[in-house]
């Protein structure tokens, strides 16, 4: 059987993790000189505590060659592993990728790895992991995977919006919102990833508006494709209300409740911010 291993930035729920046994490598969070495994030696709750305590935002960094090569060799040694297909977070944006590449270069020719950008992140790199799942449950061949997620991952879409911009200003990874800090600082920026990289698509002023961006900016993105239900899911930080409620905008839109409602992985909220909500779909 081909069996399935991503990052923790993938969002998908514990249930469906644990459903298909995909193994995860964690992205790794740094206060000062401590260093903290996501959902491993670190959680949600801890992790926001931590920030407000210190009132200083961590850095991240990529699995390590160690880290990915030990699951490459955890999931080896498991006797129904036929072969491994490990799906990560853009390139564009992380280090995670090019880790893998590298990890798997270095590990034993059988059982064989092949590695896959996702040029999403978040629940798009989620949806894409699920189907691999699925597809190697039902004894897909890694050929078939591999085409399957190629169309996948051109169809899929995230927006996102930013409920204020310390945290992106602090990080310093979102390069195109430094353009707004020096007049707009209350403004709540819409962000899409385009062919895996981050992109300014609107500015929304109050929390209702950026939601109905959200809202219209997928609705725009799929219309050529509106003749077909998508698949939706929507994440958020530290927002529950906030993502209720664009649930219920998507059922409004699109006649259908997202599949999936979790939270953002720290990896990625570590350069958003609390507040932050967004939308993820694709017409299968």
């Amino acid at each position: 059987m081909i069996r399935i291993v991503t990052d923790s930035t993938c969002d998908l729920p514990p249930i469906l993790l644990e459903r298909y046994r995909i193994r995860v490598a964690p992205i790794n969070i740094q206060f000062g000189l401590e260093s903290f495994q996501e959902n491993v030696t670190i959680g949600q709750d801890e992790f926001y505590q931590r920030v407000a305590a210190d009132n200083a935002i961590p850095t991240t960094s990529q699995p390590s060659l160690g880290q990915f090569k030990a699951v490459y060799a955890e999931v080896a040694a498991e006797p129904d592993t036929e072969a491994i297909l490990s799906l990560h977070i853009t390139s564009h944006l992380s280090g995670t990728y090019d880790s893998a590449v590298v990890a798997a270069r270095q590990m034993p020719a059988d059982p064989p790895i092949t590695v896959f950008d996702s040029l999403s992140g978040s629940m798009g790199l989620g949806f894409m992991v699920l189907e691999a799942a699925q597809m190697a449950e039902a004894g897909a061949k890694m050929a078939e995977i591999i085409q399957r997620l190629e169309v996948v991952r051109e169809r899929m879409r995230i927006f996102l919006s930013l409920d204020n911009l310390r945290f992106a200003q602090m990080s310093g990874r979102v390069g195109m919102v430094r353009a707004l800090l020096s007049s707009l600082l209350n403004i709540k920026p819409l962000l899409t990833v385009n062919q895996g990289k981050l992109e300014l698509v609107g500015r929304a002023r109050s929390r209702a508006q950026a939601l109905s961006g959200l809202i219209e900016s997928l609705r725009q993105a799929l219309k050529e494709q509106a003749d077909r239900a998508p698949r939706l899911a929507v994440i958020h930080a530290q927002a529950p209300e906030a993502a209720r409620q664009l649930a219920d905008l998507c059922a409004e839109q699109f006649h259908r409740v997202p599949e999936i409602i979790n939270t953002l992985s720290i990896g990625i909220a570590v350069h958003f911010g609390p507040g932050t909500v967004g939308i993820v779909g694709y017409v299968p």
